[in-house]
């Protein structure tokens, strides 16, 4: 892949410490937008890079999955995550930076599957869990208030979108409990006395 890949941007190195003097700086929406510093940058280049990747397997997935329960769930996800490449790249180009090239050609025509449905669905509501937490991690960062709107709106679609593979999971009896707490109430109750 060597030379296919775009690599991070790169900036400007600042000749000399600059202070936030004005409140304008947060601006996003309205007046004078300021535009993007590093962290929102590197985290921008981040979240694409993870969603290109993301959407390939979900381009893969959907050809092979044999549920179409499960089919419509990676064709799901394949749109919310192509949607928000689009918006994270809509973010760079307007500063004039690249983003980072689609996988998508790269994914083979087979519709013979290597993996489980159940095997596929647990690994893509494995891998958006993880985006909620590199979404969340972006929006602590940033200081401009649309990408505070952007990813907290990711976030919400992600819940959504990970909560249906849960059910999904759920319906198909795919899904262990898996440990929890001891109930002291129920215990302590009449029943074990």
């Amino acid at each position: 892949m060597k030379g296919l890949l775009i690599k991070t941007t790169t900036i400007p190195t600042p000749e000399k410490v600059k202070f936030i003097k004005e409140n304008n700086y947060l601006n996003g929406f309205f007046g004078d937008v300021r535009n993007l510093h590093c962290l929102e940058i590197t985290h921008l280049f981040d979240n694409i890079e993870n969603d290109i990747a993301s959407k390939a397997l979900l381009i893969g997935f959907s050809q092979v999955a044999k549920n179409e329960k499960v089919k419509d769930f990676f064709i799901k996800g394949r749109n919310i995550t192509n949607k928000h490449i689009e918006n994270c790249s809509k973010k760079l180009h307007k500063d004039h930076l690249p983003s980072p090239s689609f996988l998508d050609h790269l994914v083979s025509t087979s519709t013979d599957s290597p993996f489980s449905d159940k095997l596929m669905v647990f690994h893509k509501i494995d891998m958006f869990s993880m985006k909620v937490r590199s979404y969340a991690n972006s929006l602590s960062v940033n200081g401009r208030k649309d990408l505070a709107t952007m990813y907290s709106r990711f976030l919400i679609e992600i819940g959504l979108f990970v909560e249906d593979g849960m059910k999904i999971m759920i319906e198909n009896d795919w899904m262990e409990r898996p440990p929890e707490a001891v109930d002291r109430d129920h215990l302590a109750s009449d029943k074990f006395l």
